[in-house]
């Protein structure tokens, strides 16, 4: 049994994380439910869980071997909305980080690290906002949902 469900990818990891992929060619904003390029897409959950789901960041590699730089920033924003588009109600629900010190971003020197966020969803779709500053790169990166992380007492 995959530990993932390929339908709650909310990034593949398709493309590396790279200012070119992210920022410049725009990969890490999807506007659609269908799979764009850098492997992101708008998830479609139709309702939420009632205790919650888990967004779940996996960065696999160290800065050197992504070609980046420890200073390298990352940031990863997750949000929801009531339009299949996000073209307007768009609602933040958290940014990932690991040190308090760079609070909702991710530093070149913190990868690779799996980071687990839990939230609560009240609209029907979600999506990543993924993007970093000119020249970082972070290579192969994933994301995605699951409900399973969390005990339930």
């Amino acid at each position: 049994m995959p530990a993932f469900d390929a339908n709650l990818a909310l990034c593949d990891g398709s493309a590396v994380w790279s200012f070119a992929n992210l920022n410049t060619s725009d990969y890490g904003t999807p506007v659609s439910t269908t799979r764009n390029a850098g492997g992101f897409a708008i998830l479609d959950l139709k309702e939420s869980a009632a205790k919650g789901l888990s967004v779940v960041l996996i960065c696999t590699q160290t800065y050197t071997q992504s070609g980046g730089a420890g200073d390298d920033a990352l940031t990863v924003i997750i949000e929801e909305s009531g339009s299949a588009t996000f073209a307007s109600d768009i609602h933040e629900l958290g940014k990932f980080d690991i040190a308090a010190a760079t609070k909702g971003v991710i530093l070149g020197s913190e990868t690779p690290a799996t980071v687990v966020m839990k939230i609560a969803m009240k609209e029907r779709y979600l999506r990543i906002d993924a993007s970093c500053t000119a020249a970082d790169n972070f290579g192969v990166v994933y994301c995605y949902l699951t409900p399973y992380p969390f005990r339930v007492l």
